[in-house]
């Protein structure tokens, strides 16, 4: 056959086979460009519930952190709240998170104590609000940041709502982390979901079910709306898929309710030829299933892009058709079938790495080995692990390209691997060009395929290594585990770290039979400091006195900052027996006084002297317990304050049974002011032709089981716990009270009150006097208020504000035991005041004493010159009142004239009966 017609017919067959390369390299293209859309999908997809997963562990590492400073503090008060709160800096590292709360369970009994006590701590507004009445009542008592939204979720009930009580329930049941539903306070608020850590008393989790429900104490919980932080972690992530997110199993399973959809505007992606994608997950969060519903959006394939295949396989089929017209023509056409043969090559290859960089996007560390170590193929996608390219480690083993502790930790993976089929969580710490890091690594078993036809022998298994950099979840945790053990200002271990430092210094004590010491230091006066310079200046001095406690000890023990001006020094071994003990204390105790009495420099020029009050307390002694030690410490700090300020006490068995009497009685006084069952009498104060002109109220306590109780001793218990503000404002009040039924019968009496000096201070104590006189509409002139001397030279500018702006009212002021306190001539000249007390121990002696009856004589004549009212009290002879009345004395009071009695039968006396309803 001619070589033309050979020609002829070989170029349709040329043709053809050409066409159909082309087509198979177009459905090959085709299925490798959806195989590449299908896997940047679900990497997508991935990253977003990898992201959604670890933004709830960080909340839920939050909560934690929280609990865990909570179990560690006796009290949690307002300021120290809030502090650690805000050293969280939760507007930065934790996007989306609404608050922290901290929930406390009270009982409907003690609903209104607790009301007393939260306000009593400055919430004045405070107060219960729940949808309907329980048997106990899941409060907010804590909520930072204090937002005007977060501040009104204050004394809500959260356990009246239905979502939020189903959590807290299986939060206090199991002790794990509880996720609520969807829940709103208002039917105008946007609903959120809110986590739950249950808080049991005396810390830690009981193992019993039983156990839980009997010691739960409250919880500390975190808001958050889930619309708020999905919406921030679609930005973040990937802005080119939809997010629908339902509370609930799968679509199908059951009911899910809505939590999230940002599909509202967005139409997901035209499927065109491929199959519409879509990725179903559910994620558990807090007990509860989420399922995460992911479609991609159009910007998903406009930002993936399409390959030219198409263009090249039209190409393919044109050229195919010229090629055969061509070979007729030319016999020198094949050359250009095997130049389209290198252009596809070329395209494959471009598959080939494409598929490549999708494996690089992954941010992990890849190896692939075998048993002995060898690496077979590896990938990195941290350019800055090391200089040298991916291929140089293949072939090579482990030993030779880590260091060898990370070699050995992956061969113990491996051997892990070998035996259960997968190794999971192991940490490994490596030194890089770009400094420290720490790796989680992961080794799973890939068996090998066999390497004949059926019945030939398997090759060995390789297995697949994945390190993943921690390094920022390692940092993090370490800063949890600094906010937890540690104090933010002063950066000294906390009352947590101590009880377990504590605890270990004990049992090495009991152990090796040697004594140890703790000293518990609390600054003198330090609240002066804070209202005169600021809290700046407070903190500054508390930082100084950290470190100057720490220089002292030089190294031999270990300071605490406890809260507030309290610090903690423990010292495990300071002698071999108690009296050596006894010795070595009182000298480190002496020392750190001595120590902490040189001036601080608080910076501005100003340079601070404090003095602290130290109790001391030895170890072992017996079967004694960290809370015991750290209580007889504090008893102890407390008798050397109550003896005065920079003292030192050692601890004595008298001292914890004084302590505990003296709770039992505040807790009792508290009680009684709440239920009003203290007692009001009436002194009463006669003029010269001894007349009844008025009287001073006088408290009277009738205890249950001790009898009665001496006002010198419940009246500073209510001083010193801040009972007095109450109690004094109650006392105004029945004041007011009887003026106004004396005035109504026609009476001009006078009746004095005794005012404290931590009652004068509340900013509210003007107003309260004014409203207790306007309510009662007695005449405020003849309300007489009674204040030491003490009062007028503290602040005096604010004193004399307060005087003033109650005197325009027509409210007097008396001075009470005027000549025994701190003597000052020149505020009798600028303080409005009305009257003057001479003090019992001036009368008692006069006039037979010459120096008593000098002095009275001296106050006597000054108050005639200024033009002052004078009262004596303690009048209890004829000759006492005989002297008083002749050098001019208007009023006096004792028991030459009467005895103190009830208020009610002594305004029943002075109205006769004829008193006007």
């Amino acid at each position: 056959m001619p070589f033309w017609h050979v020609r002829i017919v070989f170029a349709p067959v040329l043709s053809a086979a050409l066409l159909g390369v082309t087509y198979l390299y177009w459905h090959h293209a085709e299925k490798v460009q959806e195989t590449r859309r299908q896997q940047n999908f679900e990497a997508a997809a991935e990253r977003l519930v990898s992201g959604l997963r670890g933004r709830m562990g960080s909340y839920e590492m939050v909560l934690r952190g929280l609990k865990g400073y909570v179990d560690s503090s006796e009290i949690i008060e307002p300021g120290e709240f809030s502090t650690y709160v805000t050293a969280l800096q939760l507007d930065k590292t934790r996007p989306g998170l609404q608050a922290l709360c901290l929930l406390e369970l009270v009982p409907h009994e003690n609903l209104r104590l607790h009301v007393q006590a939260m306000r009593a701590q400055g919430l004045d507004r405070y107060e219960v609000r729940s949808r309907g009445d329980r048997g106990a009542y899941a409060l907010v008592t804590r909520v930072e940041p204090r937002t005007r939204g977060n501040l009104s979720a204050l004394g809500f009930d959260t356990g009246s709502l239905p979502a939020a009580r189903e959590a807290m329930d299986r939060a206090r049941d199991t002790g794990a982390m509880a996720l609520s539903g969807l829940w709103s306070v208002a039917q105008d608020e946007d609903p959120g979901v809110m986590m739950f850590l249950p808080v049991y008393r005396g810390g830690g989790t009981p193992a019993t079910l039983e156990g839980r429900r009997e010691a739960i104490h409250g919880w500390v919980a975190a808001p958050f709306r889930v619309a708020v932080v999905a919406s921030a972690l679609m930005r973040e992530l990937d802005p080119a898929l939809s997010l629908r997110i339902q509370d609930g199993p799968a679509p199908g399973a059951g009911e899910a309710a809505e939590l999230y959809d940002s599909r509202e505007g967005d139409a997901p992606a035209p499927a065109g030829r491929a199959e519409p994608l879509r990725a179903v997950r559910v994620l558990d969060v807090g007990g509860r299933p989420w399922t995460l519903t992911m479609e991609p959006l159009p910007v998903f394939d406009q930002r993936l892009g399409r390959d030219n295949h198409v263009l090249i396989a039209c190409l393919g089929a044109l050229f195919s058709i010229l090629a055969g017209w061509f070979i007729a023509l030319q016999a020198t056409g094949h050359q250009r079938a095997l130049a389209l043969a290198r252009s596809m090559t070329s395209e494959l290859r471009t598959v080939r790495d494409n598929l490549e960089g999708i494996l690089q996007a992954v941010p992990d560390v890849l190896f692939e080995l075998d048993l002995a170590g060898r690496i077979h193929y590896h990938r990195s996608a941290l350019a800055d692990l090391s200089s040298e390219p991916s291929r140089a480690f293949e072939g090579r083993l482990l030993a030779e390209v880590l260091p060898a502790p990370v070699a050995s930790e992956f061969l113990q993976a491996l051997r892990e691997a070998e035996a259960q089929g997968v190794s999971l969580g192991r940490q490994f710490h490596q030194d890089t060009p770009a400094g420290p890091r720490w790796f989680e690594l992961s080794v799973a078993r890939r068996p090998s395929d066999p390497a004949g036809g059926p019945g030939a022998t398997a090759a060995p298994p390789h297995y697949v290594a994945l390190a993943r950099d921690i390094t920022s979840r390692r940092e993090t945790e370490a800063a949890m585990h600094q906010l937890a053990y540690y104090d933010a200002l002063t950066g000294l271990p906390n009352r947590r770290l101590l009880f377990d430092q504590l605890q270990a210094a004990l049992d090495h004590a009991r152990r090796d039979g040697r004594t140890g010491a703790l000293f518990f230091i609390d600054l003198d006066n330090f609240k002066q400091l804070n209202d005169a310079r600021g809290h700046a200046a407070g903190d500054r001095l508390l930082v100084q006195v950290a470190r100057r406690l720490e220089r002292l000890l030089q190294g031999f023990g270990s300071v605490v900052r406890i809260g507030g001006d309290e610090f903690v020094v423990l010292i495990p071994r300071i002698a071999n027996g108690i009296q050596a003990g006894v010795d070595a204390a009182g000298a480190m105790a002496a020392r750190l006084r001595e120590g902490m009495e040189t001036p601080y420099d608080l910076g501005s020029n100003i340079h601070y002297s404090v003095t602290a009050s130290t109790g001391v307390t030895l170890f072992p002694k017996g079967g004694e317990s960290v809370d015991d030690l750290l209580r007889e410490a504090d008893t102890a700090m407390y008798r050397a304050k109550s003896s005065g300020a920079n003292r030192v006490c050692f601890f004595e068995a008298d001292m914890q049974a004084a302590a505990q009497e003296r709770l039992a009685l505040e807790q009792d006084l508290a009680q009684a002011i709440a239920e009003d069952a203290l007692d009001i009498h009436i002194h009463s104060q006669v003029d010269r032709d001894g007349s009844i002109c008025g009287g001073e109220l006088l408290l009277r306590w009738q205890h249950p089981a001790h009898g009665s109780v001496s006002p010198a001793r419940f009246v500073a218990i209510a001083e010193d716990s801040g009972l007095i503000v109450r109690l004094g404002a109650r006392v105004i009040r029945r004041a007011c009270d009887a003026l106004a039924r004396l005035h109504a019968a026609g009476l001009d009496r006078t009746i004095s009150v005794n005012v404290s000096a931590r009652q004068f201070r509340q900013d509210d104590f003007v107003g309260c006097v004014r409203d207790a006189l306007a309510y009662s509409g007695a005449p405020a002139s003849r309300l007489i208020l009674e204040v030491t001397e003490t009062l007028l030279v503290e602040n005096w500018q604010d004193t004399a504000r307060r005087m003033a702006e109650l005197v325009r009212f027509g409210v007097r002021f008396s001075i009470d035991d005027f000549g025994t306190g701190y003597s000052s001539l020149a505020y009798l000249k600028r303080l409005p005041l009305y009257e003057l007390k001479i003090d019992r121990s001036f009368v008692q002696d006069a006039p037979d004493h010459p120096n008593d009856a000098a002095i009275v004589r001296a106050i006597l004549s000054m108050a005639q010159h200024l033009r002052l009212r004078v009262v004596a009290e303690g009048v209890e002879t004829a000759a006492q009142a005989e002297f008083l009345a002749q050098h001019g004395c208007d009023a006096m009071q004792g028991y030459l004239y009467a005895q103190p009695v009830p208020l009610q039968e002594w305004i029943a006396a002075q109205t006769g009966g004829a008193e006007v309803a």
